[in-house]
């Protein structure tokens, strides 16, 4: 089944190869992904509207606030499918139903039957075909209805108005964790220009809530509210009547636990076992201590906001020296957080991430940065995976290690310890 897969991502992966309009020539020309997902879902029979959606957005925790969400609706007894982006080590990450990702054999069987018919005949009808990241949304509302789904969480991709999971009728319930500066070059340069556009998912007739703390910005959503006659429900402190669990230590993680205890309240669920869920929630490649002696942490956080969390993270760790494996996107705003992440530091190893499609941050000047801030021993490395086993070798067993600055580097580091190979023959041999 391994290479049946491989492939299906090959041809799935593929698509980005057709050409298609250009979306960067100015700020409503994004308004595509949601008109090509409408009519392509058109063909499929509009699985979007025969859902209980949950749709989630924000700068920071949208993985942690939709994960969790499930597992304490899964508690409850619903059965409850989540779509998330990105993933660590495969596609099929993004795709899961309760406890169990979908399997390669369903995968495959959605492709073949309802994809890739449908595509054929929407190349037929309409121009400008849907892009991978439209069709593996399409794809999660196909598995969910197979799996009747009582109810689906998404979580989107980048912003709200525009993106390919906005493509579904009005939700239940809509929330944002919070606002940051990511994505400036598409979603503007100002935090209200983000939360203008992450606004863009509130609709008639749904519950919104939100984390976010500034006035400002929280003005922007419940002016959105009365004119989208959507109802905003103000926070209330659910969170203090559970021990955290060693997940949600930091502030922003305590948020978004108080976020989905809040969304909980207003659906009416009650999960029956709600702090072993608490106390038991993991999340891939966030604060993931995927090793001991000496401790390795895995976290795809990449901008200021997810940067800071780890900064906090870290400080409730305990560790003799700390080893920094590092690398990041071109485009993202790391510097701040950096400054506060370097100081504490001993070693840096400076690498970047193999994605052909993203351009890496320079490591000559990663290094200059670095060195300002604090002169540590530091290196820098074209090969992840060399970083990774020069920090191992130098690392005693009482230290820490720490993988961050994108989630393309440390989805692919994490394949030491968990292979595609490994995901791909767990579920192969799954009868779920």
């Amino acid at each position: 089944m391994l290479k049946t897969y491989q492939e299906d991502i090959i041809w799935l992966e593929g698509l980005n190869n057709i050409k298609r309009a250009n979306y960067m020539l100015g700020p409503n020309s994004r308004k595509i992904f949601i008109s090509r997902l409408q009519k392509f879902l058109d063909l499929l029979d509009n699985p979007e509207k025969k859902l209980k959606i949950i749709h989630v957005t924000g700068t920071a925790g949208k993985g942690s606030t939709v994960n969790l969400l499930q597992n304490m609706m899964v508690d409850s007894g619903l059965n409850v499918g989540s779509y998330t982006s990105p993933f660590a080590t495969t596609t099929i990450e993004k795709f899961r139903v309760n406890h169990q990702l979908i399997s390669p054999k369903v995968f495959h069987e959605i492709l073949e039957t309802k994809i890739k018919p449908a595509l054929d005949k929407y190349a037929l009808l309409h121009n400008d075909l849907p892009s991978y990241f439209e069709l593996c949304a399409a794809i999660a509302l196909l598995f969910f209805i197979e799996k009747k789904c009582d109810w689906a969480i998404l979580e989107a991709g980048l912003g709200g108005m525009h993106d390919a999971t906005n493509v579904i009728p009005p939700p239940v319930v809509s929330a944002i964790t919070n606002i940051g500066l990511d994505h400036t070059e598409l979603l503007g340069p100002t935090k209200k220009d983000i939360a203008t556009d992450k606004a863009g998912i509130i609709k008639k007739g749904s519950y919104f809530l939100t984390s976010e703390k500034n006035k400002h910005l929280v003005k922007i959503f419940t002016d959105t509210c009365q004119k989208k006659q959507a109802t905003f429900v103000p926070l209330k402190n659910l969170s203090q009547i559970y021990s955290g669990g060693k997940y949600f230590a930091t502030l922003q993680q305590n948020q978004n636990l108080n976020l989905v205890l809040n969304i909980l309240e207003v659906l009416n669920i009650k999960p029956k076992n709600a702090q072993k869920v608490i106390n038991d929630f993991r999340l891939i490649c966030r604060q993931e201590i995927i090793q001991n002696n000496p401790n390795i942490i895995l976290d795809g956080a990449h901008n200021v906001d997810k940067l800071n969390n780890l900064v906090d993270f870290i400080k409730t760790q305990k560790y003799q020296k700390l080893h920094l494996i590092f690398g990041a996107a071109e485009d993202k705003h790391y510097l701040p957080a950096l400054k506060k992440l370097v100081p504490q530091i001993d070693y840096a190893y400076l690498t970047r991430f193999n994605n052909p499609l993203r351009k890496s941050a320079s490591l000559k000047n990663l290094f200059s940065q670095v060195k300002k801030i604090k002169n540590v021993p530091t290196a820098i490395f074209h090969d992840s995976q060399m970083a990774l086993e020069t920090a191992q070798k130098k690392a005693g067993k009482k230290d820490l290690i720490v993988v961050c600055g994108s989630f393309f580097l440390s989805g692919k580091l994490r394949q030491n310890w968990v292979s595609e190979e490994q995901i791909i023959k767990n579920l192969s041999t799954s009868k779920k």
